[in-house]
C-alpha cells in the first residue's frame, strides 16, 4: 500500500486543473445538497470514491478514506457485483449505478455517492470516474508504460516484455484470470504506474500532456482546496491500509451477491475510524 498512496496523491494533483433522488426519463436525478451523508463521522476523514469503468460497465470501485489529521489512508475495493438499494430505483448491482445517473448532467457520480452513503453510512462527497477506454490515448501521449507483469499475464496477453503501448495497456486492464485475487484492479495498477513514471521522470511536458489527456476523460467534482489537504496528508502519512469488501463472512448469497451491510460497515469503520 505504501507504494500506491503517493501515486494517489499524484492523481489528485492532476485533477486539480478542472431533491432527494427522483426517477426521470433521463436517468435518476440527485439533489447534490442531499447526498444522505452521515454527519456524525469524524470531519478529519475525507472519503473519495474512484470508479474505473469500461463503457457503461463499472469494472472497479475504490473508496479512498484519508485522515488529514493522523495521516491514515485506507484504500477499500468494493465488489461491483454486490446488490445495493439505489435511491429512486430499487435494487441494482454496484456496477450499474453510475450508468443509472442523470443523463442531463452527463454524470452518475452524485447517484453513486448517495447510494454508497446510504449503504455504508458514509459521507462521500467527491467522486472521480475514468473510462479505461481512454487509457490508450493517455499512454500514447507519453510513449509507453512499464508494468510489473507476471508470467501468466504475459502468456494470456501474448507478449514477452513489460513495456506496453496504448492498445496493449488496454488489453492488460481488461484482462480477467480465474485465479485473480479479490479486488484485483489492473486499471488502477496501470494508471498509478503511469503517474509514477511521469513523477519519477520529472518530465513536466509529459506530465502536462498526460494530465490533459486524463482530465479530458475524467468525470469528477474534486474540490481543489480539498485536494491540497489530502495530498499533504497522503504524502506525510505512514498508516496505509488496503481492504477488499465484502469479505466471505459478510456475504449472504452468491447469486445475486447480497451482503450483510452491517457487518461490512463494522469492518470498514474498524479500519478507517478506530
Amino acid at each position: 500500500m505504501k507504494k500506491h498512496l503517493p501515486l494517489l496523491a499524484a492523481l489528485l494533483c492532476l485533477l486539480l486543473a478542472f431533491a432527494s433522488a427522483a426517477q426521470a426519463d433521463g436517468g435518476i436525478v440527485v439533489d447534490k445538497k442531499d447526498l444522505s451523508a452521515n454527519e456524525t463521522l469524524d470531519k478529519n476523514v475525507t472519503n473519495i470514491i474512484f470508479l474505473f469503468k469500461d463503457g457503461d460497465v463499472t469494472d472497479t470501485m475504490l473508496l479512498a478514506s484519508i485522515n488529514s489529521q493522523t495521516g491514515r489512508a485506507v484504500m477499500t475495493s468494493l465488489d461491483c457485483a454486490a446488490v445495493v438499494s439505489v435511491p429512486g430505483a430499487g435494487e441494482a448491482k454496484l456496477a450499474d449505478v453510475y450508468a443509472m445517473g442523470d443523463e442531463a448532467s452527463k454524470s452518475g457520480g452524485p447517484l453513486v455517492e448517495k447510494t454508497l452513503n446510504e449503504w455504508l453510512s458514509l459521507n462521500i462527497a467527491t467522486y472521480i470516474v475514468l473510462d479505461v477506454a481512454q487509457l490508450p490515448a493517455i499512454v500514447d501521449a507519453v510513449g509507453t508504460i512499464t508494468l510489473d507483469i507476471s508470467a501468466r499475464e504475459r502468456e494470456a496477453l501474448g507478449i514477452e516484455g513489460s513495456e506496453l503501448g496504448g492498445e496493449e495497456t488496454l488489453a492488460y486492464v481488461r484482462l480477467k484470470l480465474e485465479d485473480d485475487e479479490p479486488g484485483t484492479s489492473r486499471a488502477y495498477h496501470a494508471l498509478m504506474q503511469l503517474l509514477y513514471q511521469g513523477v519519477k521522470g520529472g518530465d513536466m511536458m509529459s506530465m502536462l500532456s498526460m494530465g490533459t489527456k486524463l482530465l479530458s476523460s475524467v468525470d469528477s467534482n474534486l474540490n481543489p482546496l480539498t485536494a491540497v489537504t489530502l495530498v499533504t496528508a497522503v504524502m506525510s502519512g505512514e498508516d496505509r491500509r488496503e481492504l477488499h469488501l465484502p469479505q466471505a463472512e459478510q456475504i449472504l448469497t452468491q447469486d445475486p451477491l447480497t451482503v450483510d451491510a452491517q457487518a461490512l460497515r463494522e469492518r470498514l469503520f474498524a479500519e478507517v475510524y478506530e
